[in-house]
């Protein structure tokens, strides 16, 4: 009965709202489907480059640069070919150079100059000024959308992110949800998906009977109504303590969500009341990251749905159910069993997931789903898949984990019921404020005004990159300085040099004029950028199949390094050479795209001047 009295209640309250969101969701994604212009890969300098040779040895290949010590230009490994093939790597090698050397007189003489080879690597020299020009000239014409590509055009993925509990703050442990689920889902766009954006609310459960008697215990209606977010939290850590001397409200807790689950329309009204101050509070900080959901269906949209996944668990025999109190358990190979239903008859959270895994395979094709949630969910999930393809929900779709590391304060996890856990808001306060400060020591021409501002992007980029320039799988934790350090390993390091270039561009009269139909170097250099730059696509392509931001925040270092190398070499806008330093001036504004583009994937912005 409570089933159909809280699926009732849900419908009339929420269903409406949240059909329009998924209504909206399915026609975008449509006329993405349709309409969507994506960059073929081939239009690339690199891919041609690998394209040629491919076609030529008939075996894939994985382009890079060779390491420091070996002076051609790119490389690429047989050895994985060869151990397929059951062939000596070093004979493949050589096969393939001889191969490629002997083409150079046909198609391949454009961009390849000759091939060499060392154990089971094929070293390639390029034609220098050829490949040069065409990866400036490709880098201008493309601008904002260099480094796309439709590689993987057609396909939808669904990534669940952020996440937080209603009525409580965001804090820096859904942090790293937030912006890794963000950076994803920009990267994956990057590369031809159409991507739906959900902000799956930890809205249902226990704890919510234990937020509703601490409102109604103690709550403080004007102070709720003042600074709502704050004085939930406050109320769900004073049930916490008090709880601990009087263990019995714990009981009355429990019997308040039976309450809600069996349709209580007074709780339930609380409740919504809840989340709609909590979503309201959320879209603030996600406003200032940027970030924007497709949808906030939460558990509660799914918690009505629980006993028909249950329901079909039985029939299907591949749950079973304890006649004396009724739970609901699984056991699934090489697993540990777990449960569905408690023996009062509440929902579990996994209960939920499988409801929510369901609606998401049948409502929108998708070929992925990723559930970018911290590495303590991991058996979780394994169960919930594990479950999931048993019972055929996703059969079409390939669904995945991304586990993160912790956020440590003081060496340990935070803890809301301990009142350990810092608030994000916090956080990014804390962050633009010292930027400020390192701002003003560091530019004395800098107004007020263009403080705040520059401040607010620095302060909240040095935040996201913290988390995204290291593996997602490693804990974090806050150090100002290098969070904030302008030499390097932060993300003001990469706003700086991209502040760098504009203020050259602007000393520079030719700078907005005349584009160069080809270009030229003179120092090795200016080649060494112009050959990383190329490889931009590819390591956007990485990123996505890996699953991993921060291999595009190490891209964008290197990048930057090499700037500076270059920076520190030659006169740029005192090259006396006309073509030289039109060249030059088309090369550092490649730069300074490719620094945009790469840091706009990680949710970091760039101030035109710091």
């Amino acid at each position: 009965m409570f089933v159909k009295t809280f699926k009732t209640f849900i419908i009339k309250v929420m269903k409406k709202e949240a059909q329009k969101s998924i209504d909206k969701t399915k026609k975008r994604i449509a006329k993405e489907l349709k309409s969507k212009k994506l960059i073929s890969l081939d239009n690339y300098v690199i891919e041609k480059i690998k394209s040629s040779i491919v076609n030529l040895i008939k075996n894939d290949i994985v382009l890079t640069p060779p390491p420091p010590h070996i002076s051609a230009d790119m490389s690429f490994s047989v050895f994985e070919v060869a151990k397929e093939l059951k062939q000596d790597p070093k004979k493949l090698a050589e096969e393939s150079a001889t191969a490629i050397n002997g083409q150079l007189g046909h198609s391949m003489s454009k961009l390849i100059e000759s091939a060499e080879t060392a154990g089971p690597y094929v070293n390639l020299f390029l034609n220098k000024n050829k490949v040069y020009s065409l990866a400036i000239l490709q880098t201008a014409k493309l601008k904002e959308k260099y480094g796309q590509s439709g590689a993987n055009a057609g396909k939808v993925a669904l990534i669940d992110y952020s996440g937080p509990n209603i009525a409580k703050p965001i804090g820096v442990g859904h942090l790293r949800s937030t912006v890794i689920g963000q950076a994803l889902a920009n990267i994956y766009e990057a590369t031809g998906y159409s991507v739906i954006k959900d902000n799956h609310l930890g809205d249902w459960g226990t704890q919510f009977g234990k937020l509703v008697y601490a409102y109604k215990q103690w709550g403080d209606k004007k102070k709720i109504a003042e600074n709502p977010i704050k004085e939930l939290n406050e109320l769900y850590i004073k049930f916490h303590e008090e709880a601990e001397k009087n263990p019995e409200i714990e009981d009355k807790a429990r019997e308040i969500f039976q309450k809600m689950e069996e349709g209580d329309k007074k709780l339930l009204n609380l409740w919504i009341k809840f989340r709609k101050i909590s979503i309201a509070e959320f879209k603030k900080t996600y406003e200032r990251l940027g970030i924007k959901f497709d949808t906030y269906l939460g558990e509660s949209y799914f918690a009505g749905e629980a006993e028909k996944i249950i329901q079909e668990a039985l029939n299907k025999k591949i749950v079973f159910e304890d006649p004396s109190t009724g739970a609901i358990a699984v056991e699934l190979g090489g697993l540990p069993s777990f449960l569905l239903r408690k023996q009062d008859g509440s929902t579990l959270y996994i209960t939920r997931d499988l409801a929510t895994l369901k609606f998401r395979t049948a409502t929108f094709k998708l070929a992925e789903i990723l559930y970018v949630v911290g590495d303590e969910q991991s058996l979780h999930f394994r169960q919930l898949f594990a479950l999931a393809r048993a019972l055929g929900y996703i059969d079409g779709a390939k669904a995945e984990h991304i586990s993160f590391g912790l956020v440590l304060s003081g060496g340990e996890k935070m803890s809301t019921r301990k009142g350990t856990l810092i608030e994000l808001e916090e956080l990014i306060k804390q962050s633009v404020e010292k930027s400020k400060e390192i701002l003003r020591q560091k530019n004395k021409d800098l107004g007020e005004k263009e403080i705040e501002e520059i401040s607010e992007i620095v302060g909240l980029g040095a935040v996201i990159y913290n988390d995204l320039r290291q593996s997602r799988q490693k804990n974090i934790s806050f150090d100002w300085n290098r969070m904030l350090d302008f030499e390097g390993g932060s993300a003001v390091y990469l706003q700086y040099t991209f502040a760098r270039i504009n203020s050259i561009l602007k000393k520079c009269p030719e700078c907005q004029g005349e584009t160069l139909t080809l270009t030229t170097f003179e120092k090795d250099s200016e080649f060494a950028l112009a050959k990383k730059m190329m490889f931009f696509p590819m390591v956007i392509l990485e990123a996505q199949k890996h699953k991993s931001p921060h291999l595009i925040a190490v891209y964008l270092e290197e990048l930057a390094q090499l700037f500076n190398h270059f920076y520190n070499e030659v006169s740029i806008i005192g090259t006396e050479d006309r073509e030289l330093r039109l060249s030059r001036i088309m090369l550092i504004k490649s730069v300074a795209t490719v620094i945009k583009n790469g840091l706009s994937l990680l949710g970091v912005k760039t101030p035109e001047k710091i």
